[in-house]
């Protein structure tokens, strides 16, 4: 999202009276996001998801890096994939857009105190 969405957004709300309490901001580390978001591989056909850290198909040797041939579903088997937007190549381009567009709007909110900040890189227990 950009500055003049948020700003239009305000101004959308105040047509009704209405406004918002808070923006709460999932902070990630953008390291994080890379081994989050480049270790997803899906089984399309039925949407199961896996993951090559924290759920890896049981046809990946532990170590190994993930190939086409070494991530197979584990019910049936089949080759598992990658989503376009899911390559390190295509994760870079999404965080400069964010970086350089939505991240601005922290600044908007934040002038109007309404900014809240989650550590979303710790697990839920922590």
């Amino acid at each position: 999202r950009t500055v003049p969405q948020a700003e239009r957004l305000s101004a959308l709300l105040a047509e009704t009276d209405d406004s918002l309490s808070k923006a709460v901001i999932l902070e990630v580390p953008d390291e994080a996001l890379e081994v989050r978001i480049c270790g997803r591989w899906l089984h399309m056909a039925s949407g199961r998801s896996y993951h090559v850290r924290f759920k890896p198909p049981k046809s990946l040797p532990q170590g190994a890096e993930p190939t086409s041939e070494n991530m197979r579903d584990n019910e049936t088997g089949e080759p598992l994939e990658q989503r376009a937007d899911d390559t390190k190549e295509a994760l870079k381009k999404r965080l400069a857009n964010y970086h350089e567009s939505t991240k601005p709007i922290l600044a908007h909110y934040k002038a109007k105190g309404l900014v809240r900040t989650v550590d979303a890189s710790r697990g839920p227990a922590e």
